[in-house]
Order: structure tokens, then C-alpha cells, then sequence
């Protein structure tokens, strides 16, 4: 509740409490749930007066939607925001009535208008907040997603194939794990020494003479071509197709429904009616959302979704009959089972409209990640990568298999278990013996990335110059501190609202002596979850994310190498004494 009020209150800081969306919901809910109902209500002979009202309702809700837009002092825009939403929702039974008695048509009992005001007061509000949430979080994701778009179009449009290169080493490793890992599922120790000497002999040498050929075609620059660099960049669809459904989190229909219902409820319905008529939706949505993420439906999407809405429109068959057996008729009892269905449909595709959006967020972030990698490493440790792991499939992979074919001319099951043992661990450590091939960086490096995010977002740094000696004389620490300083940047677009970071790398002294720091200011409100990952690399580094007033801070400090320095490969004619 505390985030979901958070959300509000940036929402509404920034002008977009209502937005088209709340005019599109705002008419089909007018229509259905929140049309005049109770004892003595013609909902059907209603309905002119109703539609009616839901125009003038949606023309009022626009009217304040373009005053929002104009005002720009937040306290000013908050305050009649909110006073406009209240008081629409108020005079909306109004309006009701007044249509009615125009019109001759039959109108509510006067005792009810001070409960229809009040549900209209609460549940409207509530409504139109929980689509100014959903809508504002989409258009982030968008917003961000269209700035990651184009930091990794300034990346890709480096002069620098070590992107493709390091992609593509990447899926032959990959590749070589996968096709390995089958043929040890494969191996039959009954076949004895000869099949053992075969699994070495055929599959652990093809694959090491394979990585091993890359290697040496693998090119000894990065040249420049653009249509290569730019193939990895993810590019915006411009459908105009529906999002995929995916299944809402849990309860999150039977709350929206309950939220919308329940005011009637309360003064429509006796106490153990409405009793049984929560636990019914409580009941029909917890079944809903366990049968659809069973194992045997969960596997496939398509499967999973189509379970879920066919549960949604049997349970809201099931709830409209609970409205007849307590007494209701007309067309108020097939209601909930048009509007169960239609939360149920519109809370999968704003899922499936979050979910794409994040995926997209995630494989550009992915790709960013991977461009910033490469600008540091260049094609040297692509090349080093590949021959670490070639040699690791030759020396301890093939070998193993030659020397267990001459020690074990009749393994025992043991014996062969354990071989495979050995064989599926010495696969499962290909990914990483290729990564481990990293020469490190230098300054040069951390400037060219500074210069590349400074074309992007509004970017102010302070580099000590001691420190980028340092980084110059000890690569494995540039190295580091670049990897802190680039996530840091993404995590700058990703999470916060104002697209502007300072970056500073210095030396400080303290107790133990002087560290190299570099962190990264996040400027502007950060969402109320940012954090590290678990199994963030950074935060094996030792960077941590702090909150400081309204900006977020992403810091790590290093000791300094006390062994000798190394030279710059950019500078070889520069010679740095060792540390006193």
C-alpha cells in the first residue's frame, strides 16, 4: 500500500493522474459496474440515462484531464486534481437523475442518493488511480526503453565489431557446451574403452579444433562496419497489436472486482449474502489463478492463458448465479459474470503490456551491457577466450577421456559415473572460462564510455587526475571501476526520473590507507525498489546503492595495487615507477 500510494503521489507531481486511458476504462465501467443498481432499479430502462451521464462524466473528466496538463505548480495541480475527480464522481448520480427525470424515465429511490454519491466518492478515485499507476509505469518503461534504444545506437555506431565477435564467441561456446553435454548424456559405458576413447576422439577434439579455428580467423582490430555493429541493436515495433496476455499477479482481479462491488454491496446486499459473495470471488479467483499456473498448463503461454480466461468465464457464470440464487433479477444478475471477465481480460493484457516492455528493457540493458564490455576489452580477450576454452575441451577434456579408455580397460558403474561426473562439470565450465579472459582497461577506456552516456543523458563528471593515473598503471582496477561506473549509468536511465548523473573518480585517504573511489549520483527520484541484483557482478566488486535525499548513489572503493604498476598499452613509452 505504501509503494502504491508512492505511485500516486508521483503520478499526480507529474501531470498525468488522467490520461486517455482513464477516459477509455472510464466509459465501459460507467456502463456496467457502476450503473445504477439496487432494490427498485430498471437497469435495462436505465440505460439513455445512463449513457448519457457516462458522456458527460468522460467530457468532464477530459475538461480537467487539459487543466491538469496546463498547470504547473504541483501542490496547485494536486489540489485540483483531486477536488475535480471527487467532485465528478459526486455529481455524477446526479447528472443520473437528472437525465432520468428529462427523459421520463424511472429514477431511484431518494433514499438511495446519498449512498450512490458515497460509493461513486470512494470508488472512483480508487479506479482512476489504479489506471493512472498502471498507465504511468507503461510510459516509463517506454520513455526508458527509447533512451536505452539510443545509448545502444551510440555504442553500436562506435567503430567497434567487438560486439558481433564476442556474440558470436559466445553462442559457439554455448553451442560446444550444449552439443558436449548431449554426447556424455550419450556415452554408453557398456561399449568400454572404445566408446570412451571415441567420446574424446570425435566430439571433445571436433569442438576444440572448432573454437580453437575461430580463434585464429577471429580479426586483430575491431574495424568499423556499421552494418555489423548496428544488426545487434534491438529496434521499437511500430504494431499496432494487442500486448500478449500473461496471467495478472494473484488476486489481482478479485481486488479490483471487490474494490468496484463492494460499495454496492454493502448497501444492496444483507450481511451473510455479502459474506458468502466475498468469499465467492475470493474462492473463484484463487482457483482461477492456481489452475492456470499448474505445471501442465504453465509450460506453454498460450496454453496457460487460455485456461485462465476460460476459468474467468466460468467463475463469473458461477458468481452471476450466486447474484440470482440471493434474490436478484434482471440484468443486474448477469453483470459479474461481463465484468469478472473483463478485469480478468484487461489485467492479463496490462500484464502482458508491462512484461513485453520489460523483456525489451531487459535484452536492450543486455545489449548495452555488452557493448560497454566490448568498448573495454576490445577483440584480444575474445581471442584469448576462445583458445582458454579450446584448450580446457583438449588438454582436460580429451585427455580425460584417453587416459580413463587406458586405465579402465573394464570400468565398474562407479568408476564410469564418475567420469561423467567429471566430464558434465568440465562442460559446465566452459561459459566461464571464456569470460575469464579479461586484460583489463585503462583510462582511456572510462573516458571514451563517459563520452559516449554524454551524448545521451545530461552527464557531469570529476576525475582526479591521480586516479586516472592509477587506472592507467593498473588495469585489472580500471577495469573494475569501469564495470561500477557503467552500471551505474544504466541503472541512472533505468530508474531514474530525471535523465541526468555526475560521476566522479578520486582518491581518498582513510585508516587503511588510500582507496581509489568511484561513484555514480543518480539525479531525481529513483523507483522505491531499485537495488542491486543478488548476483550482480558490480556487487561482488563491493558496490553498494545507497539513497541520499532524492538522489541514488552507486559507490565502491578499491585498495589500491601495492605490486608494480603495469604500463598502458595506450602509453608504451611511458614508464610508471613503482609505489613507494
Amino acid at each position: 500500500m505504501r509503494r502504491f500510494s508512492a505511485s500516486i503521489g508521483r503520478v499526480v507531481a507529474d501531470g498525468r493522474f488522467l490520461s486517455p486511458w482513464s477516459l477509455a476504462a472510464t466509459f465501459p465501467l460507467s456502463m456496467t459496474i457502476m450503473a445504477p443498481v439496487g432494490a427498485g432499479v430498471d437497469v435495462a430502462a436505465l440505460v439513455p440515462a445512463t449513457l448519457a451521464t457516462t458522456a458527460c462524466f468522460v467530457l468532464a473528466l477530459g475538461a480537467l484531464a487539459l487543466l491538469e496538463r496546463r498547470l504547473t505548480a504541483p501542490l496547485v495541480r494536486a489540489v485540483v486534481v483531486l477536488v475535480g475527480v471527487v467532485a465528478c464522481a459526486a455529481l455524477r448520480p446526479l447528472v443520473q437523475d437528472g437525465w432520468a427525470a428529462l427523459w421520463s424515465l424511472p429514477v431511484p429511490a431518494a433514499a438511495q442518493l446519498p449512498f450512490r454519491i458515497a460509493t461513486n466518492v470512494v470508488v472512483w478515485p480508487v479506479v482512476l488511480a489504479m489506471i493512472a499507476v498502471l498507465e504511468n509505469a507503461v510510459h516509463t518503461l517506454r520513455r526508458t526503453n527509447a533512451l536505452l534504444r539510443e545509448v545502444a545506437a551510440e555504442l553500436a555506431a562506435a567503430p567497434d565489431r567487438a560486439v558481433v565477435i564476442d556474440r558470436d564467441a559466445r553462442r559457439e561456446v554455448d553451442a560446444a557446451a550444449s552439443a558436449l553435454g548431449r554426447a556424455i548424456e550419450r556415452w554408453d559405458p557398456a561399449a568400454g574403452p572404445g566408446g570412451v576413447r571415441a567420446l574424446g576422439a570425435e566430439d571433445f577434439r571436433t569442438w576444440s579444433h572448432r573454437l580453437q579455428r575461430m580463434a585464429d580467423d577471429a580479426p586483430t582490430s575491431a574495424a568499423p562496419q556499421e552494418s555489423a555493429t548496428t544488426a545487434d541493436v534491438p529496434t521499437r515495433r511500430h504494431s499496432l497489436t494487442l500486448p500478449p496476455f500473461r496471467l495478472p499477479p494473484r488476486g489481482a482481479v478479485a481486488i479490483v472486482y471487490i474494490a468496484c462491488t463492494l460499495p454496492y454491496a454493502l448497501r444492496t446486499t444483507g450481511p451473510g449474502a455479502l459474506i458468502a459473495g466475498l468469499g465467492a470471488v475470493v474462492a473463484v479467483t484463487g482457483l482461477v489463478d492456481h489452475v492456470a499456473r499448474r505445471r501442465a498448463f504453465a509450460r506453454s503461454a498460450r496454453r496457460a492463458a487460455t485456461v485462465y480466461l476460460l476459468g474467468a468465464a466460468i467463475g463469473g457464470v458461477a458468481l452471476s448465479a450466486l447474484t440470482t440464487i440471493s434474490g436478484h433479477r434482471g440484468l443486474i444478475t448477469l453483470l459479474p459474470a461481463v465484468d469478472y471477465v473483463a478485469f480478468a481480460l484487461a489485467a492479463g493484457l496490462c500484464a502482458g503490456a508491462v512484461q513485453r516492455l520489460r523483456r525489451e528493457q531487459r535484452r536492450l540493458s543486455g545489449t548495452i551491457t555488452r557493448a560497454q564490455r566490448a568498448s573495454r576489452e576490445g577483440i584480444g580477450p575474445v581471442r584469448e577466450g576462445l583458445r582458454r576454452t579450446a584448450e580446457l575441451l583438449h588438454r582436460d577434456g580429451q585427455g580425460a577421456c584417453v587416459q580413463f579408455a587406458l586405465t579402465h580397460p573394464q570400468p565398474s558403474a562407479a568408476e564410469s559415473a564418475a567420469l561423467r561426473d567429471d566430464l558434465i562439470a568440465l562442460v559446465r565450465r566452459l561459459a566461464s572460462t571464456y569470460t575469464d579472459a579479461d586484460p583489463g582497461a585503462d583510462a582511456a577506456a572510462l573516458r571514451a564510455l563517459l563520452a559516449t552516456w554524454g551524448r545521451v543523458i545530461a552527464l557531469r563528471t570529476t576525475l582526479d587526475p591521480r586516479a586516472l593515473d592509477a587506472l592507467d598503471a593498473h588495469p585489472r582496477l580500471a577495469r573494475d571501476v569501469y564495470d561500477v561506473i557503467a552500471e551505474g549509468l544504466l541503472n541512472a536511465v533505468k530508474h531514474s526520473d530525471e535523465k541526468r548523473a555526475d560521476v566522479a573518480v578520486d582518491i581518498v585517504a582513510t585508516g587503511a590507507g588510500s582507496r581509489l573511489r568511484a561513484r555514480v549520483r543518480s539525479r531525481g527520484r529513483t523507483a522505491a525498489d531499485a537495488e542491486l541484483r543478488p548476483a550482480s557482478h558490480v556487487r561482488d566488486l563491493g558496490a553498494r546503492l545507497r539513497a541520499d535525499g532524492r538522489d541514488t548513489v552507486l559507490e565502491a572503493s578499491f585498495a589500491l595495487p601495492t605490486g608494480a604498476a603495469v604500463v598502458s598499452a595506450e602509453h608504451p613509452e611511458k614508464q610508471a615507477a613503482p609505489p613507494s
